[in-house]
């Protein structure tokens, strides 16, 4: 592990401060609940930079936050006797005990403000004017002094030596030299997105604070419309643009209804619906003559709550603020999702592509310019995620960094074949306590004192700060306040990047990323949860008929997950990235195959069935794919299958067999590549032994049958011929009697002999 030097260790500290003052206008150092200041002061206005003669005026607000009512509030100003003439210095400063004792108080009468009565709860404004010659500080000597204001009152607790409110900042003498200091600031669009189950964007009563008047998003813009012609530039995730588009457009859920500006790739030439003229997509974030893939489309039976229709007006208002702030101006833009990109180069280095296609897609779609840019909130990055970036991306980072922070003329080094812009993380974690470091005026005092000291240098190199994206206060516009000074000259951050043959050369073991730096970063699990959400929502768009923007939709959530800001609690990002799998795999499984559970085979051979069942609202095309133990043929119906919303289709099947016994069949539902959509059934088919007892059996009767015919058929045949043979000896007996009768009478003429009757019948044989 590389070994941190001194500077960096303070610049550490100094940040672990400034971050506990993001959440509350607590100070820097929190004293002990019940030593907490019974009045709170801010400052609003102050001169910029200490007056070499005249009068300095401190403008701001006394608050009683005590349950006692107070009277007779003193505000004074006070000041320090020494400057600081170094950024160590200033940094321990900044980092300080808001009660530790800077300098004296100015007590001259008609030099300090008084409040005659406070209330608990009330707020009054202050303005103090005290000649620069009563205070402690040389505006002749160099550097930067500390300057504030302490409130005194009678309260509960008798007026003593001890102030019940303080507040303080820096402020730099002029610098002596005529020559300027670059400085250049860049202000952040940034925030967590989230989504709900249903793909919505989540969070909605965070987004309304973020817009509301005073408000982080709302205040970035009061900042950048107060600049009046200071230049600065802009560093924007995509997805917070995507999120508040979402939010104009009433907050759609996740869809997988067809695109109607996403043409049929099945019908030739096919045309979107409709194109929306140069003006309308300015306004509605659609490109022209492209598809709009920012939103699902919304479904004509979606009525938006009355939150989403009020953030509805607040998001369309806010980026047409936007658009109009941008102009033709580049936008620095973040890999989609602010992404974590040291963790994504080491566990899927196809997100950072990903991201980086997504974001650019989106600003193309939103109409504005862009530049990718990789700038850490961390403001650090791996040696291997700079490798890897490509090169004609604009890299921020720290001077935190650096195992040594870079001392160049031009705050820009070159290493692994990249430009890296070195920002001051002094610089960034704004002003002391007990005023919130990101206070306006607090981070304009503190920017105007770091480059004040270094402008004591000859060789200084340019101040670049990358402003936060969190804001207290609704006083935004109070940064670029007086900004500009004559020995300061402010540019956007391009015009240092640009500049040729600025680069000093640094080796890659000077950039400091240890294995503890490793360690806060996003897991493999969160990439591998990305991964599954991902790969079934393309598998979805696969599976239905017409083209939806489902797998975008998909990727925009599972990005999001990926985010730097999700470090400290990556498995609430782990957990939404599992929710959007799980709701994927809940559309796949609506397509479902249905099969009896037991099929027996009465030959070799026969039929079977199962029904194909479509549950979604979105017609599909998949195939069903038998399987058997081996010992069994499934033929039949082959290739795709197209249904319907909600229809149901009946596949037959040819079974064969030459092994009895049972078989066991699985139909299984899959893509047209063949991979398996969720839903499955088997079928047991019995082809065993009962199929041949059921012809022994019919062989069997069929020989009994016909054995007893043979048997009884000859006894019968003799018994007729008996029975003919006796009926012929009766007639022969008679035949005999006649004749001798005859003989008797042979004497008798033949013309008298009696003819049978007709009547008489006649013995079978005889005519």
């Amino acid at each position: 592990m590389p070994r941190s030097s001194s500077f960096r260790a303070a610049l550490a500290g100094l940040l672990t401060a400034g971050l506990a003052s993001l959440g509350a206008q607590a100070p820097a150092a929190a004293a002990p609940a019940e030593e907490a200041d019974a009045l709170v002061v801010h400052i609003d206005t102050i001169d910029p930079v200490l007056p070499r003669s005249g009068d300095l005026v401190i403008t701001g607000t006394v608050t009683n936050v005590s349950q006692d009512t107070y009277t007779r509030i003193n505000l004074h100003a006070f000041s320090s006797e020494q400057p600081i003439l170094d950024s160590l210095n200033l940094v321990n400063s900044a980092a300080s005990d808001p009660r530790q004792a800077v300098g004296d108080r100015v007590t001259v009468p008609g030099t300090f403000y008084t409040v005659d009565e406070l209330a608990p709860g009330e707020t009054a404004y202050f303005s103090d004017t005290v000649p620069v010659d009563l205070l402690d500080m040389d505006p002749r000597v160099e550097g930067v002094y500390w300057i504030g204001v302490h409130a005194f009152g009678d309260g509960a607790v008798p007026r003593d030596a001890v102030a019940d409110g303080r507040a303080r900042t820096f402020i730099p003498a002029r610098p002596a030299s005529d020559a300027s200091v670059e400085a250049s600031v860049v202000l952040s669009v940034r925030s967590r997105v989230w989504f709900t189950d249903e793909g919505k964007v989540g969070g909605l009563d965070r987004w309304e604070k973020r817009l509301a008047e005073g408000g982080t998003l709302d205040g970035v813009l009061d900042m950048a419309e107060s600049a009046d012609g200071t230049p600065y530039s802009w560093l924007v995730d995509p997805a917070v643009l995507v999120a508040l588009t979402r939010l104009e457009r009433a907050n759609p859920a996740r869809s997988i209804v067809p695109n109607p500006n996403i043409p049929d790739p099945s019908i030739p030439d096919e045309q979107p619906t409709e194109t929306p003229s140069a003006e309308e997509g300015e306004q509605s974030g659609a490109a022209v003559g492209g598809w709009d893939t920012l939103a699902p489309p919304t479904s004509p039976t979606a009525e938006p709550t009355a939150q989403e229709q009020a953030l509805a007006t607040a998001a369309a208002s806010w980026l047409n603020r936007f658009r109009d702030l941008v102009g033709t101006q580049p936008v620095l833009t973040l890999p989609f999702g602010d992404l974590d990109v040291s963790a994504a180069v080491r566990n899927d280095r196809t997100r950072l592509d990903q991201a980086v296609a997504r974001s650019a897609e989106a600003m193309s779609v939103l109409r504005l310019p862009s530049r990718p840019a990789v700038s850490p909130t961390s403001d650090l990055l791996s040696p291997e995620a700079l490798q890897t970036v490509a090169p004609d991306t604009v890299v921020l980072l720290g001077d935190s960094a650096f195992d040594l922070p870079p001392t160049t003329p031009n705050s820009v080094v070159k290493m692994l074949g990249h430009k890296i812009l070195v920002t001051s993380t002094a610089a960034e974690s704004g002003g002391p306590g007990p005023t919130a470091a990101t206070d306006p005026l607090a981070m304009r005092q503190r920017l105007l004192s770091e480059a004040a000291l270094r402008a004591l240098d000859d060789d200084s190199a340019p101040l670049i700060i990358t402003m936060p994206a969190v804001w207290q206060g609704e006083d935004a516009a109070a940064f670029f306040d007086e900004l500009e000074q004559p020995w300061l000259d402010v540019v956007p951050v391009e015009t240092i990047a640009d500049e040729p043959n600025n680069a000093v050369g640094r080796p890659a073991s000077a950039l400091n990323y240890t294995t503890r730096d490793q360690a806060k970063e996003l897991g493999a699990g969160n990439f591998t949860a990305a991964t599954r959400a991902t790969n079934a929502a393309a598998l979805l768009e696969q599976v239905l008929s017409l083209q939806t923007t489902i797998e975008a939709q998909v990727r925009d959530e599972a990005l999001v997950t990926l985010s730097e800001q999700h470090r400290s609690r990556p498995r609430l990002a782990l957990r939404a990235a599992s929710r959007v799998g799980e709701a994927m795999s809940g559309y796949l499984g609506k397509v479902q195959i249905e099969a009896p559970g037991s099929v027996t085979l009465f030959s070799a051979s026969g039929k079977l069935g199962a029904t194909l069942v479509n549950n979604l609202d979105q017609p599909v095309t998949v195939q069903v794919r038998p399987t058997t133990d081996g010992r069994l043929t499934i033929s039949g119906l082959d290739g795709e299958r197209t249904l319907g919303p909600g229809a149901r289709t009946l596949l037959r099947y040819e079974a064969t067999t030459d092994q009895l016994g049972v078989h066991n069949v699985r139909f299984v539902v899959t893509s047209l590549d063949g991979a398996p959509l969720g839903s499955s059934d088997a079928v047991q088919m019995r082809a065993a032994r009962v199929s041949a007892l059921v012809w022994i059996a019919m062989a069997g009767g069929a020989l009994v049958l016909f054995g007893m015919i043979g048997y009884r058929l000859p006894g019968q045949i003799r018994a007729r011929r008996a029975e003919l043979a006796a009926a012929g000896r009766g007639e022969d007996e008679a035949a005999a009697a006649d004749d001798e009768v005859g003989v008797e009478e042979s004497s008798t003429p033949s013309a008298v002999r009696p003819e049978p009757s007709a009547a008489t019948p006649l013995l079978p044989g005889r005519p």
